[in-house]
């Protein structure tokens, strides 16, 4: 996309510039979400994460849809989801969810924790993908090794959903159950543990119409309490991971069953 000196091309396609566009967005949510924290603004700060989510996605939907990449694309989704899922929620948890009885050195050893984990996870991840080792990369299909830092921001920041819901206002969770969870939440996305990708699923016909009723129930429960739903979908994907570890190792055992071909020495999730 950025081109060596010595071309003779000065130009650019728009379209190439799109993917990179809309990490910046994503950047400048992550961003966004420190200044409202930094003025105690905590539902801005909540939702300035979750608009870096939906840049985050598009931005990789549309580097395959235009088929264009780059190295400094890649450093710079990196970059954008350390300080949005990794930085930001850890300001949150720092400011808001455990600062009402101080921060002790607990506490802040697992907010540092939870901010130090996503930094190694997306190193990581970012060396596999310019050919370093291949430590931690999505599988092929249908899970990630170890938790990405997109759900693992919306998995920590849970309690602040929570405490923001209408329906169940004034209620906190115990300081000591936020540390606990956010250091759980840090150990998972450094980890080797098998979580869903939603990135290939398909859809049986017959279900079509169900699903379709419930994006309704859906959209409904999130004009009624809209904090509360986002938390429920956050659990619910924490949930799943024993789910996905146990479908994964029988995946695994009818693979190791089957005669694999002599030339075939990459396993089927494609981490080493």
């Amino acid at each position: 996309m950025f081109l060596r000196l010595g071309h003779k091309r000065t130009e650019v396609p728009l379209a190439a510039l799109i993917p990179n566009l809309l990490t910046t967005l994503a950047l400048c949510s992550g961003l966004a979400s420190l200044h409202f924290s930094l003025k105690q603004d905590w539902d801005k700060a909540v939702m300035a994460i979750g608009m870096s989510m939906i840049f985050d996605t598009l931005d990789g939907r549309a580097a395959r849809l235009l088929r264009v990449s780059s190295r400094f694309g890649a450093v710079l989704d990196s970059l954008s989801d350390f300080l949005a899922f990794g930085i930001a929620p850890a300001m949150i948890l720092h400011q808001w969810l455990l600062h009402d009885d101080g921060v002790g050195r607990l506490e802040l050893a697992a907010v540092m924790t939870y901010a130090l984990c996503a930094g190694l996870r997306l190193a990581r991840f970012t060396a596999s993908a310019q050919g370093g080792p291949a430590v931690v990369k999505p599988g092929a299909g249908s899970y990630f090794v170890g938790m990405p830092t997109p759900a693992a921001a919306g998995a920590v920041l849970i309690p602040a959903m929570l405490e923001l819901s209408k329906s169940i206002h004034g209620w906190k969770m115990p300081q000591w159950s936020i540390t606990v969870f956010t250091l759980v939440i840090a150990v998972l996305m450094i980890s080797r543990v098998p979580t869903f990708s939603f990135k290939k699923i398909t859809v049986q016909r017959k279900l079509v119409a169900p699903l379709l009723v419930l994006v309704g129930l859906f959209v409904t429960a999130m004009i009624s309490d809209f904090w509360l739903t986002l938390a429920i979908l956050a659990g619910l994907n924490v949930l799943l991971i024993p789910v996905a570890w146990v479908q994964r190792a029988r995946t695994r055992g009818a693979e190791a069953a089957e005669p694999a071909p002599a030339d075939e020495a990459t396993p089927a999730d494609g981490t080493p």
